[in-house]
Formats: C-alpha cells, structure tokens, sequence
C-alpha cells in the first residue's frame, strides 16, 4: 500500500486490490474503501459540477465543496488512479 496525501482526499492506494482506502475528507477522519469503479464514477460526477456539490462522508456527514475544492479533489482522484494504473 502506499500513503496518498491530497488537498481534498487521504489514505492509501492498495495497488493489489485496485482499490484506494479513504482515512481523511478535508479535517473529518473516515475509513471508506472505494473501489476504481467508485472513484471514476465520483470523478465523472464531480466532472458535471459547475459551482458547488455535496458528497457525504460516511453516508452520514454532509460535505459541501466550493467549486475551487471540486478541481483540488479531481486532482486527488487524478492522482489515486494514475497509482493504481501503475500497479
């Protein structure tokens, strides 16, 4: 596994299981296992936002991302995939 420590997103990239383990959202500490499915659907979602969206962390907390934390968080993504395509 390898550590990932974004603007948005941190944890770690199991290159194994194609999977990234989510430990941190902004300040909120989690533990979510989102599957490469899972993260290129959040990046096509997040590609369709124009000003703001709301993600939730652990189907309970609601999240609110300003459109400059929408791009950091597709540049975490960008980077948890491009580790895992290089497993």
């Amino acid at each position: 596994m390898r550590n990932f420590s974004g603007n948005i997103f941190s944890g770690e990239v199991d290159e194994f299981k194609d999977s990234f383990y989510l430990t941190q959202v902004k300040n909120l500490q989690t533990a979510s296992n989102l599957s490469e499915s899972k993260l290129m659907q959040l990046n096509h979602y997040l590609t369709n936002q124009k000003d703001s969206c709301m993600i939730t962390v652990n189907d309970q907390i609601p999240i609110l991302l300003q459109e400059q934390e929408i791009a950091e968080l597709l540049v975490d993504l960008a980077g948890i995939m491009d580790t895992l395509k290089k497993s």
